[in-house]
């Protein structure tokens, strides 16, 4: 399986839970908001992670990657967790930001980061990476992610 194709599942698998919160947030209580967004949070890090160190790091290693595309990601990438920990802050915290309105900077911010990675990064990338580098590390990926593909990929 090409990592490309999963990290687009997961993409979309991400904007619909960002829309749920993002409808759902102004319903919300600072406390019940926080409890929804922890998981969400959880998966868009761990999402993150995994782009780092299974696709950025290849191709970074291919020599073929320029530097700046990966490094805006990575930056975006910090900028979304700095809006998470924002929203997952204490309510009492001096400096706090208003929590429903970071929920749409991040519901903004993540939307804006996977279209930059669908229309530049992951394209770049079927042109860097050869297509054996790109299914193995989709291999990598299922197999971090606890997904079974063998049986698909032996037909």
């Amino acid at each position: 399986m090409n990592i490309l194709c999963a990290l687009l599942g997961e993409h979309g698998a991400l904007l619909h839970q960002l829309e749920v919160l993002r409808l759902t947030a102004p319903k919300y209580s600072e406390e019940k908001l926080g409890a929804a967004t922890f998981a969400l949070a959880e998966a868009i890090e761990n999402h993150a992670g995994l782009e780092d160190e299974l696709l950025f790091e290849a191709l970074v290693a291919s020599g073929r990657m320029p530097a700046g595309p990966v490094e805006a990601m990575r930056s975006e990438h910090r900028a979304i967790e700095s809006l998470l920990g924002q929203i997952l802050a204490p309510a009492g915290e001096a400096g706090r930001p208003d929590p429903q309105r970071t929920v749409l900077r991040l519901v903004e911010t993540v939307r804006h980061h996977f279209g930059h990675e669908e229309h530049a990064l992951f394209p770049m990338a079927s042109q860097i990476l050869t297509s054996a580098q790109l299914e193995e590390l989709g291999s990598r990926w299922a197999q971090r992610r606890g997904v079974e593909i063998g049986a698909l990929l032996a037909k």
